[in-house]
């Protein structure tokens, strides 16, 4: 009988500690260094977990398609590109409360890092068994001796019962660039095990291109991504998603639910002071029926805990109203919206709440318990104003103290107050504090403001002197380096080239909607991609210039604004990409290896035969297909004129000036990193035989909305002959009007 009870009592126990697994979580994570590499989970919940069942993995490399669900059918990914899927030992339990690590570069390695033990290792590196458990491979050949978290990766804890055709998603945590980030939605699947032929559909996953992440590049040496102090799991869906009760574990807001910290293996670990949301105000319209005020935080699902929006009014510099922003997070596009209720806000500004007069709306990162209607002006805790009017004259008091780094902008500047807001232009523009990327525009509450007035070509060119190739050279280039430069990716609020290229390269075929972009075209392979965001993706940025000839990275720093200079930045196919490599343009032959392209949209379509709709190239050229000969030529022209190396380059690092980029018709004959680029001759008759089209045109007037600067040789491309052949037209002089006659 004793054993019956013991027995009655070892199975209730079991069912009890699997019926508890939704309490498991990843709460740390060690990228860096790869010797500390480890992933520590905790049970959050009361009794204790078996974890028999349980698996980790961040084996989701997508070009093999090895996805960590596809264990069921006895694949399931690891074992390559440093990836593993790995199952915890049978019988594993986690206690109530208990903080466990796993080892992902072994265990002599992990206590060398930390000085301390873990609880599992991913594979055995004594050489014998030292007392630590080894994970077991979830299946044959998925460990295969190796870590390896830097880059983009996943951590996934899944469960899966060895049967049924679907696992069980416990906790996901993703961060870097995406590559490696999961969608299942849809996907139907069949387990080997169950003998029923029967397949079975997961639901719907937060698609990747709207899944936050940690950060987009790697902690700190020394630190670790930590889960927050209450443990909590953000905005993450709790129902209709893949997760063991029903939620969507891939919709989690990882950005504010992780800390980075000094690692904490194996206990809980002590977040650092709560810091200010990276916000600003994008968009403000207090004149007209419409009232609203837009903040953009550029990560989506931005924390507004503890940020108060203050509206201070010009007529004695006091606060006339106060927004309480706690509890609330930007969208899935980094938006929170504050305005009349016809606009479906986040959140409802009553009618006739902003001044029309010159006032000012502020946001801090301070509780709203230390604001009061009728206080003073204060800086204190600022994170970014807005001072404005609609036609009055500057409030020196609020200006002195909110925006240190601009004027006081007029929502009435085109005498259009009732029709227009003022908006940063290009959006997320210009930094907090600062008001001069400003302009009024037609309203977009919610959405990027993308409709910003533009400066008319005709007006653009007004200093242009076309008397001989020097005057035209020099007026040419003095119009076109005044320019503001973007990240080369993503920090903050501020656009960086990815979104810059995602709209100038944006396929007009898949263009749903105006606010987003669904698909890109590849400028080498001519094929339609769908915009997953930046980061190792299918896709990237193709320097046309190559960025070793002149203005590389390690030399010249990340964000320098050649590099990050989209005129000459186009998406490329990433296989074409690695092919070019960093060779000049120039004609190739027969004996060329082809890179044939897509037939998309009526053009391209490799024939195999040279040269076709096909790019070619060897070891030191490549030859652009026809369709795009002249778009790289032009991009290769307006980099000779616009960077001459007489200025400093603000956002290089160390600080040195801008390089002085040349084209030449021998490229050959100068090292690796000289700024030269050719074959000049060859890209003149590029440029002849591809004539300027509308898609190249609408791509300068795209960059121009960004970087304020446009490509000449887009709009004048008869200036090609002037600056590189010398052969000027003749400047037409009215002799009547020439000695004053009138």
């Amino acid at each position: 009988m004793k054993t019956k009870y013991l027995t009655l009592i070892m199975v209730l126990f079991t069912l009890a500690s699997k019926a508890d697994i939704a309490d498991l979580l990843i709460t740390e994570i060690s990228v860096t260094p790869t010797a500390g590499e480890f992933i520590e989970i905790h049970n959050s919940g009361a009794a204790p977990v078996d974890l028999t069942d349980v698996y980790l993995t961040d084996a989701t490399f997508t070009p093999d398609g090895a996805f960590y669900y596809k264990i069921v059918t006895g694949n399931g990914g690891g074992g390559g590109f440093a990836d593993f899927n790995a199952r915890f030992p049978t019988g594993a339990m986690i206690t109530a409360g208990e903080y466990q690590t796993i080892s992902l570069n072994g265990s002599n390695n992990f206590n060398t890092t930390f000085g301390v033990q873990p609880t599992y290792e991913l594979f055995e590196d004594a050489g014998a068994a030292d007392g630590i458990p080894d994970m077991l491979e979830a299946t044959a050949g998925s460990i295969n001796n190796q870590g390896g978290l830097s880059g983009g990766e996943v951590a996934i804890l899944y469960s899966w019962d060895g049967v049924t055709d679907l696992v069980q998603d416990l906790d996901y945590v993703v961060w870097g660039d995406k590559n490696e980030a999961v969608d299942k939605s849809g996907v139907s699947i069949d387990s080997i095990t169950d003998a029923d032929m029967l397949t079975s559909m997961y639901l719907a996953d937060t698609s990747v291109a709207t899944q936050a992440v940690i950060s987009t590049g790697s902690h700190a040496g020394g630190m670790t991504w930590q889960r927050d102090v209450g443990l909590t799991e953000g905005i993450e869906v709790q129902v209709g998603g893949n997760g063991i009760n029903g939620s969507d574990e891939t919709s989690e807001d990882w950005n504010n639910t992780f800390y980075e910290g000094a690692p904490t293996p194996n206990i809980a670990g002590t977040p650092p002071p709560p810091t200010a949301p990276n916000i600003v105000i994008n968009e403000v319209d207090a004149v007209g029926a419409e009232e609203f005020v837009e903040i953009y935080g550029g990560s989506p699902n931005t924390s507004l805990n503890d940020v108060t929006m203050v509206f201070y009014q010009g007529s004695d510099d006091t606060i006339y109203d106060l927004v309480d922003l706690s509890g609330n997070n930007t969208n899935g596009s980094g938006y929170f919206l504050i305005g009349d209720a016809s606009l479906a806000p986040n959140m409802i500004l009553p009618a006739n709440s902003l001044n029309d007069d010159a006032s000012a709306v502020a946001i801090y990162f301070s509780n709203i318990s230390n604001f009061s209607i009728g206080d003073s002006v204060t800086a204190t805790d600022i994170i970014d104003a807005l001072v404005y009017d609609s036609g009055q004259m500057d409030d020196l008091g609020l200006l002195a103290v909110l925006n240190t780094s601009g004027g006081q902008i007029d929502e009435d500047e085109n005498m259009n107050a009732a029709t227009e807001s003022n908006a940063r232009c290009p959006n997320g523009s210009g930094g907090a504090l600062n008001t001069s990327t400003y302009k009024q525009t037609t309203p977009t509450a919610g959405s990027v403001n993308n409709q910003c007035p533009a400066i008319p070509i005709g007006e653009y060119y007004d200093t242009v002197d076309a008397t001989n190739a020097t005057t035209l050279r020099t007026t040419l280039h003095d119009i076109i380096r005044v320019a503001i430069s973007f990240n080369y990716t993503t920090t903050g609020n501020v656009n960086d080239t990815w979104h810059i290229l995602s709209e100038a390269d944006e396929d007009p075929l898949t263009n749903v909607s105006p606010m987003v972009v669904e698909n890109m075209i590849m400028v080498y392979k001519n094929n339609s991609l769908p915009y997953l965001g930046g980061g190792q993706q299918t896709y990237n940025r193709e320097h046309t210039w190559p960025q070793s000839r002149g203005f590389h990275q390690n030399t010249m720093g990340t964000n320098n604004t050649a590099r990050t200079d989209a005129h000459h930045l186009m998406m490329s196919d990433a296989i074409y990409n690695g092919n070019r490599g960093n060779k000049y343009y120039d004609n190739c032959d027969a004996s060329c290896t082809e890179n044939p392209t897509t037939a998309y949209n009526g053009i391209g379509g490799g024939s195999g035969v040279y040269p076709g709709n096909s790019n070619w190239y060897n070891g030191a050229v490549y030859e652009a297909w026809n369709e795009r000969k002249g778009d790289v030529a032009r991009a290769m022209f307006y980099l000779d004129v616009r960077y001459e190396g007489d200025q400093m380059d603000p956002d290089s690092s160390p600080l040195q000036n801008e390089p002085d980029l040349e084209l030449v018709e021998n490229p050959q004959d100068f090292g690796t990193g000289d700024p030269k680029m050719g074959k000049l001759s060859t890209l003149l008759q590029w440029h002849a035989a591809d004539p300027v089209d509308d898609t190249e045109r609408a791509r300068n007037e795209v960059i121009f909305g960004f970087q304020e600067n446009r490509n000449p040789f887009v709009d004048h491309p008869e200036w090609v002959d002037c600056i590189f052949q010398d052969m000027c037209a003749p400047v037409v002089v009215d002799d009547i009007f020439a000695n004053g006659f009138e």
